[in-house]
């Protein structure tokens, strides 16, 4: 693994387009400065593994493009897919992680850290970033619990379309979302085999809700019909 940590002396790199990250949420101009000075910029390569830091570990992550995959360890030694976490969105804690858990980057990756100390002195100046953090905890916690309940409640046609419009929404809504990820692994998530995720992949595609142009990119053609094949109220909000 190649890592790169450097703070930036100035924010201007950091801009995240047009849509701020919920972590930053309501913070003014002057005080993003203020925060991005005390974060620190992480750069991994595809599948790069990152560090558990066992010294001086962050307190917050926040990936700034890229993606992360959460892998675990399963009792006979295997690795299982666990959670992914997509440009934008916050891991917090990040650290500690789970002893038998592994972070690794999906494509060119950048991860903003910021440690406990920094943090703590930065929110005591802007107390909207604690509540940022403690509302983005809640929902993540919230979102989990949610989607373990759906699961099991969920035929498997409705666990694709509910997986897919999930990440479809996580992304921003592209039309085009790029999920680098085997129909097996997409199966880890959603408690399916393999060739069932792949059956109901292509009916999908040929119900003209999506299209596969790549097997690794899916094009959402009709979204209020994906939404409504996940069998759940249309309104989601991203982890």
């Amino acid at each position: 693994m190649t890592a790169m940590l450097h703070l930036w002396p100035d924010p201007a790199p950091a801009r995240f387009g047009t849509t701020r990250p919920a972590l930053f949420r309501g913070l003014t101009h002057h005080q993003m400065r203020l925060v991005l000075r005390d974060f620190a910029l992480e750069t991994f390569a595809d599948g790069d593994t990152l560090p558990h830091y066992p010294t001086d570990a962050p307190f917050v992550g926040l990936v700034r493009a890229g993606a992360l995959r959460e892998d675990l360890r399963t009792r006979d030694g295997q690795r299982r897919l666990f959670a992914l976490t997509f440009a934008g969105e916050t891991l917090s804690p990040l650290l500690p992680r789970r002893a038998q858990g592994q972070l690794s980057a999906i494509g060119p990756t950048e991860v903003l850290t910021c440690t406990r100390d920094d943090f703590d002195r930065l929110a005591a100046i802007i107390p909207r970033l604690r509540l940022n953090l403690l509302g983005l905890v809640q929902d993540q916690l919230a979102e989990a619990q949610r989607w373990q309940i759906l699961l099991g409640r969920m035929t498997a046609s409705e666990r694709v379309a509910a997986m897919l419009a999930w990440f479809f929404d996580r992304q921003g809504a592209l039309d085009e979302m790029h999920l680098p990820l085997s129909r097996c692994e997409l199966g880890q998530l959603t408690g399916l085999t393999l060739e069932t995720v792949s059956r109901q992949m292509r009916a999908l595609e040929k119900a003209g809700v999506i299209a596969l142009p790549l097997p690794t990119h899916i094009r959402v053609l009709d979204v209020c019909t994906l939404n409504t094949m996940t069998g759940t109220a249309p309104a989601r909000r991203a982890a």
